[in-house]
């Protein structure tokens, strides 16, 4: 458990940088974000109800990791896997630079974030092996 506490630790890290890497480089990752909000919001009649629909998404969404954590066991190694894989959907950044032949904000950030997912993955399968030192709460 403690190999996946330090990984964790590490991604609250990477991720501050990450964020700081792309507010000083460049805002590129907002403008994609954008659209395919415009996408979602196209599926809807009235913006108000798809902004509080996807606000409530958001909510139930962290309020279940939460939750995860709390009972710890076999979710809480749900919700760190879970975290393992956005951390390694941080590759998109190298990908991106590869295909446009330039630095791209948050590609340094984001190689090192997909580095630090393989490894919080890892001590995740590895824990995961290891039931007994699981207790539920």
């Amino acid at each position: 458990m403690l190999s996946i506490q330090r990984w964790f630790r590490a991604v609250i890290v990477i991720a501050a940088l990450h964020m700081t890497e792309q507010l000083i480089l460049g805002l590129d990752e907002l403008y994609k974000i954008r659209r395919v909000l415009a996408h979602y919001y196209a599926w809807f009649h009235d913006a108000d109800f798809a902004t509080v629909l996807l606000v409530f998404i958001v909510v139930m969404l962290v309020l279940i990791l939460i939750y995860g954590v709390l009972v710890r066991g076999r979710p809480l190694l749900w919700v760190m896997g879970f975290f393992a894989v956005i951390s390694l959907t941080e590759v998109h950044h190298l990908i991106e630079g590869i295909f446009e032949r330039r630095y791209v904000p948050g590609l340094v950030t984001g190689v090192i974030w997909a580095g630090v997912g393989v490894m919080l993955g890892r001590a995740v399968l590895r824990q995961a092996k290891q039931p007994d030192d699981l207790p539920a709460s």
